[in-house]
């Protein structure tokens, strides 16, 4: 025998999947309408991590929430693609099957309703030369990682490949010439701070400048207009802690874009970092943005503080871009971290979309 409150709770379970298989439905059936974003030479950017753009992919709301971005005049989208493995197909990475569900490429449904929406999609290669400790690549290729002095592989718990390994810079020429290849809409491909190497494993400068360099020129070949963009942290930052000299990559004409990460909790703590980021003298060469923070999911920066940050990149003439979509504009923004906790190790935990999508919504509940 049930009790009533478990049968009304079923019911709402029951109710509410209906809804989600709808609200599928409805935006399979229904596209957003299509909208160009008001014409600007700024970069005005956001992030969606690789979580986000999956749960957008499989329920459906790419076209909507990207509607709703090109409506609020963003121009590029920075669609994480690399962590953990790639979130799409690839002959080269191994793929991320702990969110990526399987004959399913997030990475073409973001550039097919960009392209619908007037938005530029990146490819942005998150971990770069990362990899988590319990990878199951680094495990295939124990050659290829780093080791300090004192014979430590983990530096901010995670494992770094050998930029001077012959395979290794092999590999990442395959990675990102085959996603030029496979994906010719793709307006460009980001890395970020993490396209260099931690220190305790010595200086790695000038083979991080090679590597970039033959990345550069192997992409180029296959397709001249695609935009490699940098998300660096301030130059003198960069290159104490992870070997990466990228104002001299954008003298070597290396870079095509740079947007610096400015993550700062107040107004005042951008201007003053601003004097240090590099921007001004990459602004020479490039579009440039400032890197702004919004906060954690379940902590937001409030949005006056968000939009003076914006309004500062502004006046110095830059452009910008929020990291990132989840704590800005999703569903997610608000959540309470153990019921965001909850939710992410169910979500990992299995394929069953409808139901991760259920578990959420009973704990927003």
């Amino acid at each position: 025998m049930k009790f009533p409150l478990i049968k009304k709770f079923n019911k709402f379970i029951t109710w509410m999947l209906i809804g989600v298989v709808v609200l599928v439905g409805v935006n399979t059936i229904i596209p957003a309408p299509r909208h160009t974003p008001k014409s600007t030479n700024k970069i005005q950017g956001i992030w969606v991590t690789h979580v986000g753009n999956n749960f957008l992919s499989y329920t459906g709301q790419t076209d909507n929430v990207f509607h709703q971005l090109s409506g609020l005049n963003f121009n590029r989208i920075y669609v994480d693609v690399y962590n953990g493995g790639t979130t799409y197909p690839s002959n080269y990475s191994l793929k991320n099957n702990r969110i990526t569900l399987p004959f399913t490429d997030p990475l073409k449904a973001a550039i097919k309703e960009g392209e619908r929406q007037g938005l530029k999609i990146y490819a942005w290669y998150e971990h770069g030369m990362m990899l988590h400790l319990n990878s199951k690549f680094a495990k295939q290729h124990p050659d290829w990682l780093l080791k300090t002095s004192t014979g430590e592989k983990a530096i901010d718990q995670h494992l770094w490949l050998n930029p001077k390994h012959p395979d290794v810079q092999q590999y990442f020429i395959n990675l990102f010439t085959e996603a030029a290849k496979n994906y010719p809409n793709l307006y460009g491909i980001q890395l970020d701070d993490h396209w260099g190497i931690p220190t305790q494993f010595g200086n790695h400068a000038r083979v991080m400048t090679e590597l970039t360099r033959k990345i550069y020129q192997a992409v180029k070949k296959i397709n001249p207009n695609l935009i490699i963009s940098l998300s660096p942290n301030s130059p003198s930052f960069s290159y104490r802690k992870y070997s990466q000299n990228w104002l001299y990559w954008l003298r070597q004409g290396l870079i095509d874009e740079v947007i610096v990460q400015i993550y700062r909790k107040t107004s005042q703590e951008v201007i003053n970092t601003l004097k240090s980021s590099g921007l001004q003298e990459a602004s020479y060469y490039v579009p440039v943005a400032v890197g702004i923070y919004s906060g954690e999911v379940y902590r937001p920066k409030p949005i006056n503080e968000l939009n003076k940050q914006i309004a500062i990149a502004e006046n110095y003439g830059y452009g910008y871009s929020l990291f990132c979509w989840e704590s800005t504009y999703s569903p997610f923004r608000g959540v309470k971290p153990e019921h965001k906790e909850a939710f992410v190790k169910t979500y990992l935990g299995t394929k069953k979309l409808f139901f991760n999508l259920i578990r959420f919504l009973e704990l927003l509940v």
